[in-house]
């Protein structure tokens, strides 16, 4: 199974929608049986402390609400990925249900700076595969890290570096600096990999904002540089197949 989480203010069906249903052809390609949840009030509840979201004041149980999905489907194999929030769902996922997931991805979300996170937050105990996906010119999660948000008026807190946060995991999943490498599959695309059992990848894709890379090109008020380059969609989702061991 492979669940999608959604970014903030979207659903299920937007998601679907946004990423072009470039995950329900991955799925059916690889047969996995894909879900989108839906968060309450379109937020999920996640790692980072200053969240200011309905669902955080209702205390919303989204890792028991991901698990209480995963039971019902009776799934053993379980996979997550999820869009800004929803990355930061996915990270929560990893922090507090620790062997929960078979393998994770996020796209344009990094690990709260430790003043920013969840004081209740639990530790990524259980090594798992990780791919985070970053765009450099993301103005909203910024890439080299500091606070996110739309607006000063609007934010989220501070935020760690997509290379910290890459690093974080791979710390995390036993993986020192011994095991790194990097390449380039693509032009504008930076490839920083910890090899191990459970691997780490940061895919840092030059020019893209915050966004989900896709196989259908998006309008020009969403598009980036190198997110339509009609290549880089499949090797980026192919990573993120492999990576997370999905099907």
């Amino acid at each position: 199974m492979l669940l999608y989480f959604h970014g903030s203010l979207q659903s299920g069906n937007v998601a679907r929608n946004f990423t072009g249903r470039t995950f329900d052809d991955m799925a059916a390609a690889r047969g996995v049986r894909l879900v989108y949840p839906d968060g309450v009030d379109r937020h999920f509840n996640d790692t980072r402390l200053a969240l200011r979201e309905r669902t955080r004041q209702l205390g919303v149980d989204d890792v028991g609400f991901t698990r209480a999905i995963v039971d019902w489907l009776g799934v053993e194999s379980v996979h997550a990925c999820g869009y800004s929030n929803g990355g930061q769902m996915v990270m929560r996922l990893l922090h507090d249900a620790p062997g929960l997931l078979t393998g994770a991805a996020t796209f344009a979300a990094t690990m709260p700076a430790e003043n920013n996170r969840l004081p209740d937050l639990g530790s990524a105990l259980v090594p798992t595969p990780y791919l985070a996906i970053h765009g450099t010119a993301d103005h909203i999660v910024k890439y080299d890290g500091g606070v996110a948000g739309l607006d000063p008026a609007h934010t989220r807190g501070e935020l760690i570096s997509a290379r910290a946060s890459a690093e974080y995991f791979a710390q995390a999943n036993g993986l020192g600096a011994d095991a790194h490498t990097q390449y380039s599959p693509s032009p504008g695309v930076l490839v920083d990999r910890w090899d191990g059992a459970a691997p780490v990848e940061l895919w840092s894709i030059e020019g893209m904002g915050h966004l989900v890379p896709t196989t259908t090109p998006r309008s020009p008020r969403t598009s980036s540089r190198t997110s339509s380059a009609s290549d880089l969609p499949h090797l980026l989702i192919n990573a993120m197949a492999d990576n997370c061991r999905i099907g």
